[in-house]
């Protein structure tokens, strides 16, 4: 008998919509992106983040009536179901078991849609559960934040963290759609508006210099809480993550190469240390700022370029820095180079760190200096200081 090789090839594809106020009686882009068989209305379970209730506390009342105006559905399955959101959501299995309890109780099928409303802590919990259950619910996401509109609403994966480790049980399962609706940015605090921008300069230091610098030139605005500035680096950010995720050729990170992740050994990092006092996205931009100084000491990336990178940062009113930097082991070793180590873990073994090879362009390294990450440190603290007001304190 001879071997036999398996090869076959699945085509993705799935939308992302740009609204406002989805729950508009007459807004009909939640309903085109949950179709229905002929003669059997769809059947929904959504799940709300409790931060946004709060928030809005309204917007249960106004799904539920939304849903009642469907006569050809898509139909509400039950009450909509409010749940914690923050790194709570995803710290155990705890939101992941809530939503299959649901799903097992309602009785849900293969073609009903999990819609997840909130942010991205959230998205990554429900989208687990959805995963699992019947092996894939169609999940219909719709972030809540600036950060998941600009990165966690539009990937492929959803996980959860364990063993004091960022993401470390997940799936990669595509959601069916992606709903960004633009309204519900307005409800954020200022510090979560804010966050998300991170993501934004992160993925225009590797693939767009010319969104770095848009950015910078629409910090005041977004700091301001421009709605216009803010929706136009809202899609531009989707754009640039979609390209990656659909030509990257390796949409479900086989490979060690992760562009994605500029600047998240660091912040992944930052978070655990920090007891995530840091928000993710404020955790980002200090990891940017530090990737990006480094590439500056290593002659990757001009000081210029650094210093813009830093002004788009802090000109939103992002941190570039935390006392937690300076917090060493017993060996004397800076605690944040343990995020290497779990990095590689992560990767499979093999270190691999996206890094700026000039403003716009990407390289993939395998190891980092100890001593030019110290004298990108130091870079990083001059870049803070003359752009602190307004900056948080952490």
């Amino acid at each position: 008998m001879h071997d036999l090789t398996a090869a076959f090839s699945v085509p993705v594809r799935f939308p992302v919509r740009f609204t406002r106020h989805a729950w508009a009686p007459d807004n009909t882009v939640v309903a085109d992106c949950m179709p229905s068989a002929p003669g059997r209305p769809a059947r929904a379970l959504v799940v709300v983040d409790a931060g946004l209730v709060t928030a809005d506390p309204g917007i249960v009342d106004r799904i539920q009536a939304w849903f009642r105006l469907r006569e050809q559905g898509p139909h509400l399955a039950a009450q909509p179901l409010v749940l914690a959101g923050g790194e709570a959501a995803k710290a155990d299995w705890s939101t992941v078991d809530r939503v299959m309890d649901q799903a097992a109780e309602l009785q849900l099928c293969r073609h009903s849609y999990v819609l997840a409303l909130g942010g991205g802590a959230l998205l990554d919990a429900v989208g687990l559960a959805a995963a699992l259950v019947h092996r894939g619910l169609r999940l219909v996401r719709m972030p809540s934040t600036t950060l998941g509109q600009c990165d966690a609403g539009l990937g492929v994966k959803n996980a959860i963290n364990a063993y004091q480790q960022k993401n470390f049980l997940g799936t990669f399962q595509p959601p069916w759609a992606v709903i960004d609706d633009l309204a519900l940015l307005d409800l954020q605090d200022d510090r979560s508006w804010r966050a998300g921008i991170s993501e934004a300069v992160k993925v225009g230091v590797i693939k767009d210099a010319d969104f770095v610098r848009r950015i910078a030139a629409l910090a005041p605005a977004i700091a301001s809480r421009d709605p216009a500035a803010m929706a136009e680096v809202v899609h531009r950010c989707a754009a640039l993550h979609l390209d990656h995720i659909s030509t990257g050729g390796d949409p479900f990170e086989t490979g060690s190469s992760r562009p994605l992740d500029f600047g998240h050994w660091t912040a992944h990092r930052l978070e655990i240390l920090t007891r995530h006092r840091l928000l993710h996205g404020e955790a980002v931009a200090i990891g940017v700022a530090i990737d990006a100084a480094y590439a500056v000491r290593c002659g990757w990336l001009s000081e210029e370029d650094g210093l813009m990178i830093a002004k788009a940062l802090t000109g939103v009113g992002l941190p570039l820095w935390d006392a937690s930097l300076d917090l060493r082991d017993a060996d004397g070793r800076r605690s944040i180079l343990a995020g290497l180590e779990q990095f590689r873990a992560h990767l499979g073994g093999h270190l691999t760190l996206a890094m700026p090879d000039g403003l716009g362009r990407r390289q993939d390294i395998h190891a980092v200096d100890p001593v030019r990450l110290d004298q990108a440190l130091s870079l990083v603290g001059r870049w803070r200081r003359p752009h602190a007001a307004g900056v948080p304190s952490h």
